[in-house]
């Protein structure tokens, strides 16, 4: 038998019938606010870059480590969701800024550097998400199996 001669059954890629629903639900909150903080990280960087108007240093740190306090002592619930959203998206923009020197350095040396660090961490996002999300049996998952 050849195995190029198999049919592929591409619908049950997106079949997800053994996670739960309400898990499917956490995991899609879960993923929008990671993309959200990367969005928002992004725009941090380059709004250091392109105007250093808000220059990194001791100040964008001392933001970003009051703004995860205030994040970790504020309760969840749904009436505090959008405010744990934007001190998360604050966070993540003075994390974005704090990164700015690196990047500048990164791109003084070899401008390459950043799409091939982008490139391969996203591969490897994207490897350990489907192996999580395709795994029946997780506990291998948290041993790095």
């Amino acid at each position: 038998m050849n195995i190029f001669d198999r049919k592929i059954n591409f619908d049950a890629l997106l079949k997800f019938s053994h996670i739960t629903p309400s898990t499917q639900q956490h995991l899609k909150k879960v993923y929008a606010s990671f993309a959200l903080c990367m969005f928002v990280a992004a725009a941090g960087a380059y709004v250091h870059m392109v105007t250093h108007f808000i220059q990194a240093g001791l100040l964008s740190a001392l933001g970003s480590l009051i703004l995860m306090i205030w994040l970790m002592a504020t309760p969840h619930s749904h009436e505090t969701e959008q405010k744990r959203l934007g001190l998360l998206a604050g966070f993540a923009f003075l994390t974005g800024v704090g990164l700015g020197p690196a990047l500048e350095f990164c791109i003084a040396v070899n401008p390459s550097i950043l799409p091939t660090a982008f490139m391969g961490t996203a591969m490897i996002f994207t490897c350990f998400t489907l192996s999580a999300l395709y795994a029946r049996r997780r506990s291998y998952l948290f041993l790095g199996g």
